[in-house]
């Protein structure tokens, strides 16, 4: 049966995982690298995950989404650290076949029809396992997403079936053959989906380190001439979105006395001329990172931002990449500035900075950096990287501030940009464009 969301019964994907708290995950890995080092890995697993969740939610809204999590005392933190479409449900029950059941018996007991539940020790879900997984149950079987050390990392059921989870043995060789033997014995059909490989020893990590999306390191830059009190809220939730060794580079242009912020240890204030092109150049020169993302200081970023920008890494003929643009609040004449603003970027690969640009440090350093020292410096970066690859234009929204839109006015803000481009395109010099915009 084709996979037609307009077809199909009630879903529900449940995602399974444990707070990464240093001691309480990943033992067997820790043994071998530490504690914390294994909650790092981890950490990446579970975002990988929800990447591919969050992507699975993109092609497939319908889909009702609910991570289950322990131990029940993080779940403050758990919203925070990890936010994103789904819900945060508690694991109920004693050892690990048993929450599975439950969790799955409450998603059938709230009337869906179908349940998909997905581990978080699996490196390289994607978005297409859950889609297949939805594929057989819609035909009528069971699913099983088989791991390699004798486990699964995925379930699927249309029907609780006790029996599949009692016994209480969950963490020895032969899991796989005994979860289906025990499902087809209750009068189930089952299928697979892909085979995966746990990571669950040193070693597991050797084959994850081939893959760019897991070993990249991502790069933030914020230009700003703002008081940086005003940039707290913002880099306090990209320290709950970003990956572990992910970093805050803020290229400021006035000489801070104190940032509150300074207990995010990821975050790093420079100095750097004013001119949003000269800031972002200091931002790159300082960065540590393999990836690097400019963002605009009034923006909020979606809660898969570092996920999503990792797929440049993976996209063959990518040179360059955005988000959708939304404001926040908005209004009918905003909501029209931002349609025309994803269509000029869909139609002629023109995204403006507010949509957050990413790139390789590489390409970056290729291109020379931004030339255009105080304006416009987002369309020239973005013209020039498109001669060497096409625009990577992601369906995640980052959600811009209308502030200068309301102070100007929308009409009149919306004619002074169109105003300015077409002086740069006639060749105009960037320094008076500037005065004229901020003037």
């Amino acid at each position: 049966m084709p996979f037609n969301s307009s077809s199909l019964p009630r879903r529900a994907l449940i995602v399974f995982m444990r707070y990464p708290e240093p001691g309480k995950v990943k033992s067997r890995l820790a043994a071998s690298l530490g504690a914390h080092k294994a909650a790092r890995e981890y950490e990446k697993m579970v975002r990988m995950t929800l990447g591919a969740v969050s992507d699975f939610h993109h092609a497939y809204p319908d889909v009702d989404l609910a991570v289950h999590f322990t131990p029940v005392g993080r779940a403050e933190e758990m919203r925070k650290r990890f936010p994103g479409p789904w819900r945060f449900v508690p694991q109920e029950g004693g050892h690990l076949g048993d929450r599975m059941h439950r969790s799955i018996g409450r998603a059938l007991g709230e009337g869906f029809d179908h349940a998909v539940l997905a581990g978080t020790d699996i490196a390289w879900l994607e978005a297409n396992d859950f889609k297949d997984a939805f594929d057989r149950l819609a035909a009528g079987h069971a699913v099983l997403g088989p791991a390699m050390d004798g486990g699964f990392y995925l379930v699927g059921l249309d029907r609780t079936c006790p029996q599949a989870f009692a016994p209480q043995e969950w963490g020895t060789d032969g899991i796989l053959r005994r979860t289906e033997a025990l499902m087809r014995r209750a009068g189930l059909s089952v299928r697979h989906i892909a085979l995966k490989r746990d990571i669950d020893r040193a070693e597991d990590l050797d084959l994850v380190q081939t893959d760019p999306r897991y070993c990249e390191r991502l790069s933030v830059v914020i230009p700003t001439t703002s008081p940086l009190s005003d940039l707290e809220p913002l880099i306090e939730k990209l320290d709950h979105i970003l990956w572990p060794e992910d970093e805050i580079i803020v290229a400021s242009s006035v000489q801070p006395s104190q940032f509150h912020c300074a207990s995010v240890p990821r975050m790093r204030l420079i100095h750097a001329p004013r001119g949003r092109g000269l800031q972002l150049n200091a931002g790159a020169r300082a960065a540590l990172g393999s990836l690097l993302l400019f963002l605009h200081d009034d923006c909020t970023p979606p809660p898969s931002m570092a996920t999503s920008v990792r797929k440049l890494t993976t996209a063959p003929g990518m040179s360059i990449g955005c988000f959708h643009l939304a404001f926040f609040p908005t209004s009918r004449s905003l909501d029209l500035i931002a349609l025309w603003a994803n269509m000029r970027t869909r139609l002629f690969g023109m995204p403006y900075g507010d949509q957050g640009l990413f790139c390789r440090r590489g390409t970056f350093e290729q291109l020379g950096g931004c030339q255009n020292p105080y304006l416009l410096e987002d369309v020239d970066l973005v013209h020039r990287a498109r001669r060497r690859g096409e625009l990577l234009f992601l369906p995640e929204r980052m959600t811009s501030s209308p502030r200068r839109y309301l102070r100007r006015g929308i009409l009149r803000a919306s004619m002074q940009n169109h105003s300015i481009m077409l002086r740069y395109l006639l060749g105009a010099d960037n320094g008076r464009l500037y005065e004229r915009y901020y003037g």
